[in-house]
């Protein structure tokens, strides 16, 4: 079980966002990965970025992992791009287990629909959520869309760019850039 107290450290004192401490208390009542594969809320200590990307404080401090995204060890973050920017504004950006960093929806709300997908990402040269007609649904899968729906408002998705597409749009060449100080890459 997650508590909110731990989940709070992911944010560096900045506020828990709103749609994610109510997210905290359905996977609580669910569990791990049982309303989207591969997926659950974490507290997460940096390590990853640490250890895979970069140590420089400027970088951390902007990064917030919150969440993993695969059972390979893919992981969300929220990026604070620029102050005064509330954390429930923040694009999520995904880094893969086996490289690549990419911008996945442009806030959080847009991020949860994302998750109505059921599917883990894939990685390569972008973020995609493909998911097989056959592939089993989660045991929460239907549970979360309607939580989605009573909470925020927010219908399923089916087609990935629906999420996607605007934020690449609006994020990624941005973020490329940005994180491209610190890891000595331009893409």
């Amino acid at each position: 079980m997650l508590t909110i107290e731990e989940f709070a450290q992911n944010f560096g004192g900045k506020p828990v966002p709103g749609s994610l401490a109510k997210l905290v208390d359905f996977q609580n009542e669910t569990e791990f990965g049982s309303y989207c594969k591969g997926f659950g809320l974490v507290y997460d200590d940096k390590s990853g970025l640490e250890h895979g990307w970069s140590m420089n404080p400027d970088f951390l401090e902007k990064l917030m992992p919150f969440a993993r995204a695969t059972a390979g060890g893919s992981f969300y973050a929220l990026w604070q791009y620029e102050d005064g920017i509330a954390p429930d504004e923040f694009p999520v950006v995904l880094f893969g287990d086996e490289g690549g960093e990419f911008v996945v929806a442009e806030n959080i709300q847009a991020f949860l629909r994302l998750l109505t997908l059921d599917t883990e990402p894939m990685t390569y040269r972008h973020a995609s959520y493909y998911r097989d007609e056959d592939d089993e649904s989660t045991e929460y899968s239907g549970e979360f869309r309607n939580w989605l729906k009573k909470n925020f408002n927010l219908d399923a998705i089916d087609d990935e760019n629906i999420v996607l597409a605007p934020a690449i749009e609006k994020y990624q060449r941005r973020f490329d850039d940005w994180i491209g100080r610190y890891l000595g890459k331009n893409k």
